[in-house]
């Protein structure tokens, strides 16, 4: 089996609104399956020059040409998979798009697992690749563990689609894979903010599991400069022809030192944070390593004091927020300012 990533739904206009659900999934699954076997022909017959011919695909799976004509361009505009013409009526994929077999020790496999639980958690949607990434991962995994992941991905399955971003995704890491310039129309999350069209070297992709996002790092040729783009917000990209090379400085993990999230120090000014926890968190302040810099300092009456270095105030707020009166904040003075002016206006809606 090719390691194959699919979209377990319909194009636009395919679903009535009126059908009712069983049939829905029953033909989503159809066309699911439909999908695999053309990409599958493509994968291991038209991987060559000359390709194949949609005459002998449409023989070997049943279909009509017409339908294998619908499904190959379904696989290229919905998924971004690299379909090439080979002459007339012959279509080829480029073989590289697939990844070779992937081979674990139980121990890889069951960290896998629990990544596929986490995301879990996190997706608020219906992410193809989610599904069949961890999905094949199930292949890989003794029962019971096997059963668990695969019941994790029909709760997965069951969330509502979100094509646009699916197909984004798809271009965005088509895009860093081959270091190749992906252009995009971008949303600004600030309201009233006009859309803006990007064309960008993609240097990284940085999951955030606080915003349930996945955002894009890379050079903006249009600003001539490094940005964050937050895949989520991108309405329609083009995977382009334009090819550039990653920077041999580039370092994700220095860009990232400072962040709380995805906010990078190279963009945004570090701020010196300290904070205050009551005795009562203390041990679970202690437990873990929220950010690479803290350093943690126990006072006398069993209260704990961290020091972080940010970049920014505006990620931190709600991780600090969400301690309600069992951390205050020490410094900066404008962070102070901010969590005190949330927390008295929180505390007059009850009090009316």
């Amino acid at each position: 089996m090719i390691p194959l990533v699919l979209e377990d739904g319909g194009g636009p206009g395919d679903e009535d609104a009126g059908e009712p659900r069983d049939d829905r999934r029953a033909r989503k699954r159809d066309r699911l399956a439909r999908l695999l076997s053309v990409a599958s022909i493509l994968y291991s017959r038209g991987s060559g020059e000359s390709g194949v011919a949609v005459t002998d695909i449409a023989e070997l799976t049943g279909m009509t040409t017409r339908t294998v004509y619908r499904d190959i361009r379904a696989l290229e505009d919905e998924l971004g998979m690299p379909i090439f013409q080979a002459g007339r009526g012959r279509y080829g994929i480029e073989k590289k798009y697939f990844l070779p077999p992937l081979r674990l020790t139980l121990p890889e496999a069951v960290v896998l697992f629990l990544a596929s639980r986490l995301i879990a958690r996190w997706s608020d949607e219906y992410d193809q690749a989610v599904v069949s990434a961890f999905t094949k991962l199930a292949d890989l995994l003794p029962q019971p563990i096997a059963r668990h992941v695969a019941a994790t991905m029909l709760n997965v399955g069951r969330a509502d689609t979100n094509e646009p971003f699916t197909r984004n995704f798809a271009h965005v890491a088509q895009a860093w894979a081959d270091g190749r310039v992906v252009e995009f129309d971008y949303e600004p999350a600030t309201e009233g903010a006009e859309r803006r069209h990007a064309r960008v070297r993609p240097y990284f992709l940085e999951p955030d599991a606080a915003g349930r996002s996945v955002y894009l790092i890379g050079f903006d040729e249009t600003v001539d400069a490094m940005r964050t783009y937050k895949v989520e917000r991108i309405r329609s990209s083009t995977l382009t022809g334009d090819r550039y090379q990653i920077p041999d400085d580039f370092d994700p993990d220095r860009w990232l030192a400072h962040s709380w999230g995805i906010w990078s120090s190279d963009t945004t000014d570090v701020a010196e944070v300290r904070l205050r926890f009551e005795a009562s968190v203390a041990p679970r302040v202690r437990e873990s390593i929220w950010h690479r810099s803290q350093q943690l300092t126990e006072l006398p009456d069993g209260r704990i004091e961290m020091r972080l270095s940010v970049a920014g105030i505006v990620e931190i707020r709600p991780w600090i927020l969400s301690w309600g009166d069992a951390v205050e904040v020490l410094e900066p003075p404008a962070l102070r300012d901010v969590v005190a002016a949330a927390v008295r206006n929180a505390a007059a809606r009850y009090s009316s």
